[in-house]
């Protein structure tokens, strides 16, 4: 019989995929949903920007701990039990957030979710480096990555239409909806997801012989080191450690700088936060294909290129005008260091390391993410506006854009994929 479509999806691997949307669309929720409900919980809680830049800092700090961790567990320990678990964490803190009447019961509650979040989510995207041959993993990471713009255009749809209802208790009804949804995915992971693909996935021969090759090389559940001696898997690191940078400056302080500095209602902000989920839930896959043709690197450099220009608008010129041109090009790349960046984590050490070294890529990005909202907090109450704070997420994307340039000339050099290495 004639096939249609990619080979996975004849295979268990388009199960897996589709778990992964899931696991991505729970896991997001916390990462874009934050600047359409900040201002109504700085007005609830009484928080200052310092403050609410804690307690994004809060959330990812743990977050990066949790998603190192999970990283590096997952590949010996096995990743079903450590994801579903990790989403129904991540759903009961939802609920708590939502429930929190103080600064420091939220912040307990962002740091529960951040342990939740970052163990589900990193082992779900290794995982799909075993399950998806090398020329098509771009564009499974990008069709993964549609959840992350689905929770994007949820909150933009959902947080305006709840504060309108209930100004004062409308954030907290938003974190009740998404933190119950989250569960139900937990529970969906735990019954779907399966570690070992076996002849059940959709790589090629050649990449079957290939892994069972290399187990017989190395002990069963071994640690995954290889991750952790690999040049290309640092530059990347420190890479998406810039992009995190940017966007924990942007998507923390967007909301509040366009409506309370510059006017703008909270219904036209989550108009501009739905076109960039909509334009963002084909951007992962745009980026993963295009990223599976031309190379890695020069995927990188297209996507921090947009964002240069994006940021540096946002600053220099802030009108309703760029505010639009911005969301479009923040769109265009929304997911795309993500997807690229989960796509590489299986092209530079072996199957087995691939989801400690998208755990130590998850860790550069969620540092970034945990640092900037702080620091652009301090330079806000210092300086009386947000607008300099967009400086910040302008100059991490220019230095991200050479050292796209760096891996490109890396890479060019020698083959990214290293032997296996010993374990222990």
């Amino acid at each position: 019989m004639p096939r249609f479509g990619p080979p996975w999806m004849s295979t268990y691997s388009a199960v897996i995929l589709l778990v992964a949307v899931l696991i991505n669309l729970a896991t997001s929720f916390t990462q874009y949903t934050h600047s359409l409900t900040l201002p109504s919980m700085q007005n609830a809680l009484g928080l200052s920007y310092t403050q609410a830049g804690v307690l994004i800092t809060g959330g990812w700090v743990v977050r990066n701990i949790s998603s190192f961790s999970a990283g590096t567990l997952a590949p010996r320990y096995g990743s079903r039990i450590i994801i579903g678990v990790s989403t129904l964490l991540a759903g009961g803190s939802m609920i708590m957030l939502g429930a929190s009447d103080s600064f420091w019961m939220a912040l307990s509650a962002m740091l529960l979710t951040g342990i939740g979040t970052g163990a589900a989510l990193t082992p779900m995207m290794g995982l799909l480096s075993p399950w998806f041959s090398s020329k098509s993993r771009g564009l499974a990471a990008g069709l993964a990555s549609t959840g992350g713009s689905a929770a994007f255009i949820a909150s933009g749809v959902l947080v305006p239409w709840l504060t309108t209802r209930s100004p004062e208790h409308g954030w907290q009804h938003t974190w009740y909806i998404f933190g119950f949804l989250v569960l139900g995915i937990g529970v969906v992971s735990l019954f779907f997801i399966r570690d070992n693909p076996g002849q059940s996935s959709e790589g090629s021969p050649n990449a079957i012989q290939k892994d069972r090759k290399e187990g017989q090389t190395r002990p069963r559940n071994a640690w995954p080191v290889a991750a952790y001696k690999n040049r290309f898997v640092w530059l990347v690191t420190f890479m998406v450690f810039l992009s995190g940078w940017s966007q924990g400056v942007f998507h923390t302080f967007f909301v509040v700088y366009i409506t309370q500095e510059n006017g703008i209602s909270l219904s036209t902000a989550g108009v501009l936060l739905v076109v960039m989920g909509v334009l963002g839930a084909g951007s992962g896959v745009m980026s993963g294909r295009i990223s599976d043709s031309i190379g890695r690197p020069k995927g990188f450099f297209i996507t921090f290129m947009f964002h240069a220009v994006g940021y540096g608008l946002f600053w220099i010129v802030p009108n309703i005008g760029v505010f639009v041109i911005c969301a479009v090009l923040i769109g265009l790349t929304l997911r795309s260091s993500y997807v690229i960046c989960a796509a590489s984590a299986g092209d530079y050490v072996p199957g087995h390391a691939a989801t400690a070294a998208f755990g130590l890529m998850s860790v550069g990005a969620g540092l970034g993410t945990a640092i900037s909202p702080t620091l652009a907090g301090v330079i806000a109450d210092a300086t009386g506006t947000l607008r300099w704070s967009f400086t910040l997420a302008f100059g991490a994307s220019i230095v991200a854009m050479a050292a796209s340039l760096l891996l490109h000339r890396m890479t060019a050099r020698q083959p990214t994929v290293v032997p296996e290495a010993p374990t222990e």
